[in-house]
């Protein structure tokens, strides 16, 4: 058996971190186009969520206050973001399940044009509210740095779960369940 040529080899080991270098980019989520400013991380478990107010695809301004008393999932993303399709349908099947259990489901994308949301969301059939961070401001406010991030607020407004990263179901659930304690 003949070993294989350096040039054989160096085009696989050429593949081979290309290949470990998407897998690393896909575990961290997709970067986001938010501009950076503040400290570093997410904001903290255990600390108030920081209220904002932004427009859904109705037109309506929709707060974060809004939904105190309720266990809030906020789900950071964008229509261009692989993970975030991803983990779609299943924030999909979790709002269905927890709709009227005193959960809300808000999607944040972040600097998409509304038409470009608007014919996501219709196409895949989801139904929870989302906003348009037009400016990027509130993606700053809760530093967020990758997509998907989600966050998960108790009714009291205090941040009990956050999560950068496409999640599986299961996973969803257990942080809400968090929330909703």
């Amino acid at each position: 058996m003949s070993k294989p040529s350096r040039h054989r080899r160096s085009r696989w080991g050429w593949i081979a971190l290309m290949v470990a270098a998407a897998g690393l980019l896909l575990a961290q989520g997709c970067a986001s186009s938010a501009p950076a400013s503040g400290r570093p991380g997410q904001l903290q478990v255990g600390s108030p969520a920081p209220d904002f107010t932004l427009t859904d695809l109705a037109g309506n301004q929709v707060s974060l206050s809004d939904f105190r008393g309720k266990a809030v999932f906020i789900n950071f993303w964008a229509t261009w973001c692989p993970p975030c399709r991803e983990e779609m349908p299943e924030i999909e099947a979790i709002y269905q399940k927890y709709k009227d259990r005193d959960v809300a489901v808000i999607g944040v994308d972040i600097l998409e044009k509304e038409d470009v949301v608007r014919r996501f969301v219709q196409e895949g059939g989801y139904s929870w509210t989302f906003v348009i961070d037009t400016t990027g401001e509130v993606t700053t406010v809760y530093k967020v740095t990758a997509i998907p991030t989600s966050y998960f607020i108790d009714g009291n407004g205090i941040i009990r779960a956050v999560a950068v990263g496409a999640m599986t179901r299961t996973e969803m659930e257990a942080r809400l369940a968090g929330a909703m304690r």
